[in-house]
């Protein structure tokens, strides 16, 4: 499975996903304006799944000490490659499940921002959100990115209906030619809940972008802050969260 996971990243744009367009602002633009919200200023803070360091790069622009790491080696390539990447304390490759370079208690904050898209097996989710909360300080905030069932299924119905066996696969997880795992945000809750941390907050980064995305794409910058000013009104609202394509569960170290 990781060797497929790397295969995928490595051919895929990654390091321009979160700014392709309007549409996929909206996931970048919650996520950090939760970040300035949460995070105290000069957080120590590891992302542990950074890509090509995307939020990594914001949150040291912003002054935080930030540690940056990942499973795909392509991805951790192409962000020491960035002119800014000496903004960083640290880059290397990593594995989520395996932090054990990382001392107890090490950082302000601790974000996930991908491994929780592949992983199907229970247990190894509480694995790798059980090192996330060793690595993180008492009190201290850990960010897990996942994707949910229900938008996951709206987001790729065919014009025809002709998928509708594939996708209803990814409602009880049996479809194994695919490579992510998609869940209900009450599963996230339970089990980073059972790793010993306090939700704070569970919300949709994307909402229903998927069913606006042209209207998105072609608005004004002014309508485009207005839809923004929507969406950051109802993201944290539970009848959007189970129906956007990307959730973020932010909770507190107990």
């Amino acid at each position: 499975m990781l060797e497929h996971i790397k295969n995928y990243y490595e051919n895929s744009d990654e390091d321009g996903r979160l700014f392709r367009d309007n549409a996929h602002k909206v996931e970048y633009l919650t996520t950090i304006r939760y970040f300035d919200r949460l995070f105290k200023p000069k957080s120590k803070i590891l992302d542990a799944c950074t890509g090509t360091g995307k939020y990594a790069l914001y949150l040291a622009d912003k002054g935080h000490a930030v540690t940056a790491c990942d499973l795909v080696e392509h991805n951790i390539n192409i962000l020491k490659s960035k002119p800014e990447a000496d903004k960083l304390a640290h880059i290397s490759v990593c594995n989520v499940m395996d932090l054990s370079q990382f001392a107890d208690s090490s950082f302000d904050v601790v974000l996930c921002m991908g491994a929780l898209y592949h992983i199907r097996e229970n247990e190894i989710r509480r694995q790798v959100i059980s090192e996330c909360t060793r690595i993180c300080k008492q009190d201290g905030i850990i960010a897990l990115a996942y994707i949910t069932k229900i938008g996951a299924i709206l987001a790729n119905i065919d014009a025809d209906l002709s998928n509708m066996d594939d996708l209803i696969k990814v409602l009880d997880d049996t479809d194994e030619t695919t490579y992510f795992f998609c869940a209900y945000p009450s599963e996230i809750d339970e089990t980073a809940k059972s790793c010993g941390l306090k939700k704070l907050y569970n919300i949709s980064t994307d909402g229903i972008t998927y069913a606006v995305n042209d209207k998105l794409n072609s608005a004004s910058d002014e309508n485009f802050q207005k839809y923004m000013d929507y969406h950051y009104l109802t993201c944290e609202d539970e009848s959007i969260i189970g129906a956007s394509m990307h959730g973020l569960w932010i909770g507190r170290k107990i």
